[in-house]
């Protein structure tokens, strides 16, 4: 078999030096463009970049189907450790799950068969010279190779790699999710879990878990008097005003050792929720009104010991906004009941600090939906998580406009609609550095979309068409003879 088109994968971004060489050069992070035209192109066949460790999939392909390489000469800046990737492969191989020997976070596609990266292994030798970034000290390596187009083996293609996984990754702690209403925040974490979570056993009777560390939630708006109940909530009005008062009150409930309305407001006779609202109608600006469930000489070592570990309040632009630790919730059966009381509570301390409710933070450390509520909580997310969602951004928004044959003008607004900043420049990614810099969006959506609307100014600067924000450009089809 003979392969008409080479290089198969990324052609576009590799240079091609001489045909009569057998010698492949991988930059890693080193833009290649910093070096081609200062290299001898008859001292090489190819020369691209490594950027990742899955990288090392296409150069296998691309050596495969062409296997008159012999020597990959490894050189420039290597910022994640993808020189490893390909050193690794070299050195030791794959194991029975084609991981990298040594580089575990590293694997060679199923598609690709192991008699076809022993062949790989056998004839291509390695120059490791990672960190080496001239020209000048590249090109005697190179001249220093020997040079033999005779094959090695046949031409080998493989079928494309199946895309599929149970398992996406992620930042594995700490995951936000906001909205103004408990309704709205819910099937997002559902969502999250259902997508990040790992799988896992649990306490509750050994049953396996989906979980996420550090889930925080944020309710900004939900007013604890007139909450919107949601058709898809699994529990009934009549069940929250039961449940309520077991965060509202300190009265005991049968058969339950106790609530967190006991601990909040009878902790050992003490009143915790009395004494954060006199603490803070004295000081507003204090810190310390805080409080606990945890009775250490109970809880320690007890079988069942609060979820519920801790509330602050703290008075801000004349708001009172609350923080809770769960140490374990629930996010399916128990988390929006728990969001609902907590909000009550606050509206209680603000209200009697005399000051308006902000909003509601809940840190649940360890954020699960057990197996059995997998079925039900996915149905809840298909129906009702926002394929889009649509979020106002707390940190504002920005007005993009184009000055013709100058500049693009980026007008930064407050939420409120207040003028806060200018940002002007002539490429869209010197305008993102400096908002994404300054910390300017908070928002993946809004990030996105700023992203997408400054690179089309740039587009209508470039080429001095009109540009209007959140139209698209008034671009001409191109016409074939």
């Amino acid at each position: 078999m003979k392969v008409k088109k080479w290089p198969i994968y990324f052609a576009d971004t590799l240079t091609l030096g001489s045909e009569q060489s057998s010698v492949g050069v991988a930059t890693l992070w080193t833009p290649r463009t910093l070096l081609e035209k200062k290299l001898n192109k008859d001292t090489y066949r190819v020369m691209g970049q490594l950027y990742s460790n899955t990288g090392i999939n296409p150069l296998l392909r691309n050596v495969l189907a062409n296997p008159t390489i012999r020597t990959i000469v490894l050189c420039g800046q290597d910022r994640i450790g993808s020189a490893d990737a390909l050193a690794k492969l070299i050195e030791n191989g794959v194991d029975d799950e084609g991981k990298v020997i040594g580089k575990p976070e590293a694997y060679v596609e199923k598609e690709i068969s192991s008699e076809s990266i022993e062949l790989f292994r056998k004839n291509v030798e390695l120059i490791d010279k990672r960190g080496v970034m001239r020209a000048d000290e590249i090109q005697p390596i190179l001249d220093s190779c020997t040079q033999d187009i005779t094959p090695w083996a046949e031409p080998q293609l493989f079928p494309e790699p199946e895309i599929s996984t149970e398992w996406f990754p992620s930042e594995e702690s700490t995951y936000m999710y906001r909205g103004k209403l408990v309704a709205d925040v819910w099937p997002k974490v559902l969502h999250g879990i259902l997508r990040f979570g790992e799988v896992k056993r649990s306490n509750h009777n050994n049953a396996t878990q989906q979980e996420l560390l550090n889930v925080v939630t944020v309710i900004t708006d939900e007013d604890p008097d007139n909450i919107v109940y949601a058709p898809y909530f699994q529990f009934t009005k009549e069940h929250y005003d039961t449940y309520k008062q077991q965060v509202l009150t300190a009265d005991p409930v049968p058969s339950v050792t106790y609530t967190y309305g006991m601990r909040l407001r009878n902790h050992n006779g003490v009143n915790q929720i009395h004494t954060m609202i006199e603490k803070l109608k004295k000081a507003p600006w204090s810190r310390q009104a805080v409080a606990v469930t945890w009775n250490v000489q109970v809880d320690n070592e007890a079988a069942n010991p609060p979820c519920l570990d801790l509330i602050q309040a703290e008075v801000k632009y004349n708001k009172l906004y609350l923080t809770v630790y769960f140490r374990s919730n629930d996010m399916f059966r128990a988390w929006p009941e728990n969001a609902l009381a907590l909000r009550a509570t606050q509206k209680e301390i603000a209200t009697a600090v005399g000051v308006a409710i902000g909003s509601l933070t809940i840190v649940s450390s360890s954020a699960h939906i057990y197996e059995e509520n997998y079925v039900k909580a996915k149905e809840i997310v298909e129906k009702q998580y926002p394929k889009l969602p649509c979020e106002q951004d707390p940190r504002g928004n920005y007005v993009v406009k184009v000055v013709p044959g100058k500049e693009i003008q980026v007008t930064h607004l407050s939420p409120e609609g207040r003028k806060i900043d200018m940002i002007s420049g002539k490429t869209a990614m010197g305008i993102f550095n400096h908002i994404a810099s300054n910390e300017g969006v908070s928002v993946f959506v809004h990030a996105m979309d700023l992203g997408a609307e400054l690179q089309k100014a740039e587009i209508a600067l470039k080429l001095g068409i009109e540009y209007i924000q959140d139209r698209p450009l008034p671009l001409k089809k191109a016409h074939h003879e």
